[in-house]
């Protein structure tokens, strides 16, 4: 899945808005908050809804052009990343993308089925994050 925008907020505002997010996710479940230089490779255990755990590792993070992470379950593995390119004209073109790697034949058939519905769901998602993120920029 790829998502590619346009917005007129600069990279560096935008930038700040994930990783904050991030963060917060990281200090929400470990009960400390590292610091950008710390982030790469940086692991830690999170607790999902029904009891469920996976491991989530910072794969990259370049101020303030990229973030990149993964998320591992016992069932499968997402990769995401957030590339941040300024353009000359004041926006700058937001490319998320994200790969999932299933474990086991059945859980592949499984996520293939499940992958056009959650797929749609998950696009959708990240775009109201992306719109969200231009509106309290622009003050709307």
């Amino acid at each position: 899945m790829e998502i590619k925008k346009t917005i007129k907020v600069p990279q560096s505002f935008i930038f700040n808005k994930i990783i904050e997010s991030g963060l917060y996710d990281v200090e929400k479940q470990t009960g400390r908050r590292p610091s950008l230089k710390e982030l790469n490779d940086f692991e830690y255990i999170k607790k999902f809804a029904q009891n469920r755990t996976g491991r989530i590792k910072f794969d990259q993070v370049i101020k303030p052009e990229v973030y990149a992470f993964s998320t591992y379950t016992d069932k499968v593995a997402y990769h995401t990343r957030w590339e941040l390119k300024p353009n000359s004209d004041g926006t700058t073109e937001v490319i998320v993308s994200e790969k999932q790697d299933s474990n086991g034949l059945f859980q592949k058939a499984n996520d293939m089925v499940l992958g056009l519905t959650v797929g749609w769901l998950k696009k959708r998602q990240i775009s109201a994050i992306i719109d969200n993120i231009n509106k309290s920029y622009n003050g709307q």
